[in-house]
């Protein structure tokens, strides 16, 4: 099914359900005020946006994994703008453009495995967008440098520690989100083994991270000698056992994006299976608590960041499950999501916040005080965005820009 044939057939079942109500303009509008306030006001372009309690953010170098979110942000503006003509699209090309190549240098690094986030949603977005050849050159470094965190042993991409760390091969959930960069490349002239490297890496995935229930865990150590399992824990979520909600995101979208890349309706099987987990945890508001086991519901322990990366993830879904009824129920869950998350309490435009989207938890903390909970998160502005675009190209199939 080509997209706009898969465009007409989602607007058609939101006109059938009467879902309307979603302010598109409005909210896209508020979250580019942020971030050209935070553009027009940081003179350090290598000064990325990380997280806020008020009005500020916390900045972090290109260094770090957060660092591609913001021009990714910069870039949805920008084709937001070209689709609805907005006067000043140029200007959101440049300031997309400017922070984009503030990361270029990090193609070349070898030291995580967060170049998928870094640099498909700057680079990424930069060539989808303009066409241009230099954002694409840097995808394809970019892969390559990740593909050598890959160990045959194990058969899954290192996510942290040292590449030649001989005790530990730390992975985690995350990692599906990475796995884009792989399959991209090879379906735009990088080698063949890019794909094998992320099916592979997405298989053994399955096999080790998913419970009986299919629920998630968070971290997995290996032995790099024999890729024999060591040891479960987590690292963001509540405890070892316990359901992590944004490491059940990375986990839904990351297989519904293989699924579409690939063909393999494996993967659907399983994102469908990890979203259920998900939706059958969710509290009525449909925003998770930032660990589905830790008992506390107040709105200073959710993590609204999870619910837009669910909300990319169900729209995905409902455009490829075959079955109908998977294809209304993913629509009203990603819907639901959406429109709790364009609402008070969790949608801001007041200046006295520096983000779009409120009640973000980086990590599980019992403390609402802590600096990791009861925030805000670069990326979750980044897939608010990326949500409403979705949604936009969906019930407006009619637009000329590209969809996200």
């Amino acid at each position: 099914m080509t997209r706009d044939a898969r465009s007409d057939d989602v607007a058609g079942r939101a006109t059938a359900l009467g879902l309307d109500g979603i302010d598109i303009d409005s909210a896209v509008a508020t979250i580019a005020r942020k971030l050209a306030f935070y553009d027009d006001h940081q003179p350090d372009k290598s000064a990325y946006p990380n997280e806020a309690k008020a009005d500020a953010w916390t900045t972090v170098p290109a260094s770090d994994w957060v660092s591609g979110f913001y021009p990714g942000a910069l870039w949805y503006v920008h084709e937001f703008a070209m689709r609805r003509q907005w006067p000043d699209q140029a200007l959101w090309r440049q300031r997309a453009h400017t922070w984009t190549t503030g990361l270029t240098d990090e193609q070349f690094t070898t030291t995580n495995h967060d170049l998928g986030f870094m640099i498909m949603d700057s680079f990424g977005h930069g060539y989808r967008l303009t066409g241009d050849e230099a954002y694409k050159a840097v995808v394809l470094q970019a892969a390559e440098s990740l593909s050598k965190r890959y160990s045959e042993t194990v058969g899954l991409i290192r996510s942290w520690g040292a590449i030649d760390d001989a005790d530990n091969f730390v992975v985690i959930i995350d990692n599906m989100m990475n796995l884009e960069l792989l399959v991209w490349a090879s379906e735009n002239g990088g080698p063949d083994r890019y794909r094998r490297i992320a099916t592979q890496h997405a298989d053994r995935t399955r096999e080790e991270f998913f419970r009986p229930d299919h629920g998630t865990y968070h971290v997995i150590d290996f032995d790099p000698r024999t890729g024999a399992l060591k040891r479960k824990y987590t690292h963001q979520g509540l405890a070892d056992e316990s359901c992590w909600s944004r490491g059940q995101t990375w986990a839904i979208y990351g297989y519904a994006y293989l699924h579409e890349a690939t063909a393999e309706p494996r993967y659907l099987k399983h994102s469908i299976a990890a979203a259920d987990h998900y939706l059958s945890r969710l509290p009525a508001d449909h925003v998770p608590p930032s660990d589905f086991d830790s008992g506390l519901m107040g709105l200073e322990h959710r993590d609204s960041s999870a619910a837009a990366l669910a909300s990319c993830a169900f729209f995905r879904l409902s455009r490829l499950c075959p079955d109908a009824a998977d294809k209304t129920r993913f629509w009203l869950a990603a819907v639901n999501a959406l429109k709790t998350l364009l609402q008070r309490p969790y949608f801001s435009s007041s200046p006295d916040h520096a983000s779009a989207l409120r009640y973000q938890a980086r990590n599980f903390h019992p403390d609402a005080s802590h600096r990791l909970t009861n925030t805000s998160l670069i990326f979750g502005d980044y897939y608010l965005l990326e949500a409403l675009l979705t949604y936009d190209g969906a019930v407006q199939p009619t637009s000329k820009a590209p969809s996200p």
